[in-house]
């Protein structure tokens, strides 16, 4: 095997989907954190608060698992539609309980704006899978990290990742080129608009915030 094709066998497994959300979320919860006049203790309450989200995520794939008696390891791996809508069923509550408790306590725009939009990936995601199979490693590297590029420029570099992940799904025989190609591009269309729709033309809320101190 060569070094690029042992390179990509692991690259899905270093990048995996539940990696680059989880990752993003908390970059993104930092991000707003750091522009915010609050103590170190907030921002390990936030986190705390998603960590708490990921965890009830995993509520949907338990069940299942207890009520077919399949182990929770084989739920997770290949590409059948039912682990994809499991997958899905997960997000949704991450993001559901994510976006409740960020307006609950008011600690920001940023973070539930983040959720709305995973969602609106996820539901695409969800409803294509039995009849296309989409690549969800695609599609779930593409928001959060196009979505923290659009927050600010610096992290513009963190869209290397769903970029290489389209051969990637290629190369290890896990989607054609069409389900990978087609993932990015769906993703990279909801990010987009639905960014400009919460954003309502406006600078987000942070940079109105750096914006009014800077002046």
């Amino acid at each position: 095997m060569s070094l690029l094709m042992r390179a990509m066998t692991y690259y899905p497994y270093v990048f995996h989907p539940a990696v680059l959300v989880g990752g993003g979320f908390v970059l993104t919860i930092h991000y707003e954190w750091s522009r915010q006049n609050v103590g170190r203790s907030m921002l390990w309450r936030r986190v705390g608060a998603f960590l708490l989200a990921g965890v009830l995520s995993l509520a949907p794939t338990a069940a299942y698992s207890l009520v077919t008696g399949t182990p929770p390891a084989k739920l997770t791996q290949g590409n059948a539609w039912q682990v994809d809508a499991l997958v899905a069923s997960g997000l949704f509550v991450a993001v559901g309980v994510t976006w409740y408790l960020w307006r609950r306590f008011g600690w920001g725009e940023l973070v539930p704006r983040a959720a709305e939009i995973l969602a609106a990936v996820t539901v695409p995601y969800a409803l294509l899978s039995p009849f296309w199979n989409v690549s969800g490693h695609v599609l779930l590297s593409v928001m959060p990290t196009l979505y923290l590029a659009l927050v600010d420029r610096k992290f513009w570099p963190l869209l290397v990742v769903p970029v290489v992940m389209v051969p990637n799904r290629v190369l290890v025989d896990a989607h054609t080129w069409a389900q990978a190609i087609g993932a990015f591009l769906l993703a990279t269309v909801i990010v987009v608009t639905l960014h400009r729709l919460q954003a309502g033309g406006r600078p987000s809320t942070d940079r109105q915030r750096r914006g009014e101190t800077n002046g």
